[in-house]
């Protein structure tokens, strides 16, 4: 069996470059010599602990309501990144950034990403729930359509994407 080179397949892992403090830095590496563990396994653990802590506004169904991050998460979390970025921008509106709202505001304007699912969807506006959009199109059209936002990026409107065939 053959390992994946670097760029081919599904990345198992992410890489984070951080910017710290020469003491926080040290303090980080002190505790992973107490636990054991690696600087990463620190880092991956004290954000895991944070969010079992921390509730956010979390949306579904037309109502909103306090969840716990993990389980805000489990809710939202797919392998799949235009899922995933469809399931963030429905459940957490709040956290989005301009960038996000730009590519969100792309698909509920383009027709194209209802048109499988007219006979269910009003206005494409108005998206009161997720499965008013057609996710699969969505996901195959999802580089192109992040392409479209860049390139339109400047526009005052937001520009309505166009699948090609």
């Amino acid at each position: 069996m053959t390992k994946n080179k670097p760029n081919q397949g599904v990345k198992k892992t992410e890489t984070l470059t951080l910017r710290l403090e020469p003491k926080l830095k040290f303090l980080i590496e002190l505790i992973s010599r107490m636990k054991r563990q690696s600087i990463t396994g620190v880092v991956e653990s004290a954000v895991e602990d944070l969010a079992f802590g921390l509730d956010v506004s979390f949306h579904d169904n037309g109502t909103t309501e306090p969840l716990a991050m993990v389980s805000a998460l489990a809710n939202i979390w797919s392998t799949d990144e235009s899922e995933r970025f469809l399931n963030f921008c429905y459940h957490l509106p709040h956290l989005m950034t301009y960038e996000d709202q730009r590519v969100w505001e792309t698909i509920k304007v383009s027709p194209v990403f209802f048109e499988a699912k007219k006979s269910k969807a009003s206005a494409p506006q108005k998206i009161e729930r997720l499965d008013q959009l057609d996710r699969l199109v969505v996901s195959q059209s999802w580089q192109s359509l992040l392409q479209h936002v860049e390139m339109n990026k400047d526009n005052r409107v937001v520009v309505p994407f166009e699948r090609r065939h």
